[in-house]
């Protein structure tokens, strides 16, 4: 089974479902994709419309819902995107071989802050370490960057310390229903991505790719389109050059405690110099690559160095 591009339509043989999306080809030549298979792309929105979608259906995961941000500003966007991660990253680690339960289980704070993460890195990352190589030793150790990322995901989030944009629904979400496969459409002003994969004999690290790549997109947007921040000169001041450690994640959260606030306009400063040190708080396909060499990273957007 295929997905066929044609024109600024794409139209699906087995569903019978057609959506307006994008002048995918400028010579109007037809693309197919193969149902299975994952699809990906970012780049300009060529037809104006505004629309966030995220719908599909896999196990435990089952979300249907478009919103029409035609009307929309900035801060709505960014609070729709936050809730579109919201939906997706759970789903992410949890699809991915991990043992969500137990980290969730180990990870019990006291307190709320930056101070109350590294005060309990400080006191049981030894305990940490040994526990996720036993654990993992059952499963696939080179899993432990997805156990590192949801580790710092939840003692951040039980700590109650902003990295993320929050969850909000601004605007009305209509149901959308696209049968046989799991997809992410956001356009909004010159922003198009669209991220899809085909259900027909997928694997559960499959899915965990592509939800991850969809949860990369809304963070990254929407700290894009938000009121946050982005402070790259602090991010590298406190996290570039320094090995990744657990130690080294202590020194940076002290470094931070004494430069921000820690309120909601810092989001992007934490979660990138954890991000820039290698601790990615947030579900990404990066954190995958190392157990699933299909799934690739996300490119790094600029120009390529050369060499």
């Amino acid at each position: 089974m295929y997905l066929y591009w044609k024109f600024d339509r794409i139209y699906d043989a087995k569903t019978k479902f057609a959506r307006k999306e994008i002048w995918m080809d400028l010579q109007c030549k037809q693309k197919r994709i193969k149902r299975g298979t994952k699809y990906s792309f970012e780049g300009v929105n060529m037809l104006g419309s505004n629309e966030i979608i995220l719908s599909g259906k896999y196990k435990g995961f089952n979300v249907r819902c478009r919103f029409d941000v035609n009307k929309s500003n900035n801060d709505d966007v960014t609070h729709i995107l936050g809730h579109i991660s919201s939906e997706v990253e759970s789903h992410a680690y949890a699809f991915s071989g991990i043992d969500i339960k137990a980290i969730e289980n180990f990870v019990k704070i006291n307190g709320q802050g930056l101070a109350a993460v590294y005060e309990f890195l400080e006191s049981r990352s030894s305990e940490w370490t040994k526990m996720m190589k036993e654990n993992l030793n059952k499963s696939n150790p080179k899993l432990m960057s997805v156990a590192d990322s949801y580790f710092f995901n939840q003692l951040l989030t039980k700590a109650q310390v902003p990295f993320k944009i929050r969850a909000g629904m601004p605007v009305k979400p209509e149901n959308e229903e696209i049968e046989g496969q799991i997809a992410f459409i956001g356009r909004y002003d010159k922003w198009v991505a669209i991220k899809k994969i085909g259900l027909d004999n997928v694997k559960d690290y499959e899915i965990s790719g592509l939800l991850s790549s969809i949860n990369h997109t809304a963070i990254n947007k929407a700290f894009e389109l938000g009121n946050v921040k982005k402070d790259d000169a602090m991010v590298s001041s406190v996290a570039s050059g320094k090995r990744k450690s657990y130690g080294n994640a202590v020194t940076l959260l002290k470094d931070l405690e004494k430069k921000i606030k820690c309120d909601e306009t810092d989001a992007y400063i934490i979660c990138k110099s954890l991000e820039t040190l290698g601790y990615c708080p947030y579900a990404t396909p990066g954190m995958l690559t190392a157990a699933y060499p299909d799934i690739k990273p996300p490119k790094v957007k600029g120009r390529k160095p050369k060499g």
